[in-house]
């Protein structure tokens, strides 16, 4: 099992680095495609995914930015619709680039075709380094977020 959670975290981070490093790949072209409330705020961000199949598991990675550079991320298992939980898969960064792991929550894929995704999620994150408190990220939703394969 420790085995798994490891893989998923290298997954998420290289999942994470390859949606923002990439030029080239289909942006939503400034659509602000995933809203989120993070501790009761209005959030925003454009997002795009990507899916990889390593050693036999594959992988979806979600992201998405905001202009105040703070990100949310999920990494699941699967490439289809379905309801995945997010501890330790999904992170918040903040606008300091402070980064928060999820401890709970879920997401569900509702729409997986056509080279889009959408779906729901909440959950609630705790710093990954040091201590701090908590953030709960509720009523989240992504809409037709471009799929790189």
């Amino acid at each position: 099992m420790q085995k798994l959670y490891y893989l998923l975290s290298v997954a998420l981070l290289m999942g994470t680095c390859l949606l923002y490093s990439c030029d080239n790949d289909d942006t939503p072209n400034g659509a602000m495609n995933v809203e989120a409330k993070i501790d009761g705020k209005d959030w925003k961000g454009s997002g795009n995914s990507q899916v990889l199949a390593v050693s036999g598991f594959t992988t979806t990675t979600i992201g998405a930015g905001s202009s105040d550079r703070s990100a949310i991320s999920f990494t699941i298992m699967d490439d289809k619709t379905g309801t995945y939980d997010l501890a330790n898969v999904a992170s918040y960064t903040d606008a300091s680039q402070t980064v928060y792991m999820a401890s709970s929550g879920s997401i569900t894929i509702t729409k997986f075709e056509n080279n889009k995704v959408s779906g729901t999620f909440s959950f609630t994150a705790r710093p990954a380094l040091g201590t701090g408190s908590n953030v709960t990220i509720t009523d989240g939703k992504f809409t037709d977020v471009n799929v790189k394969r």
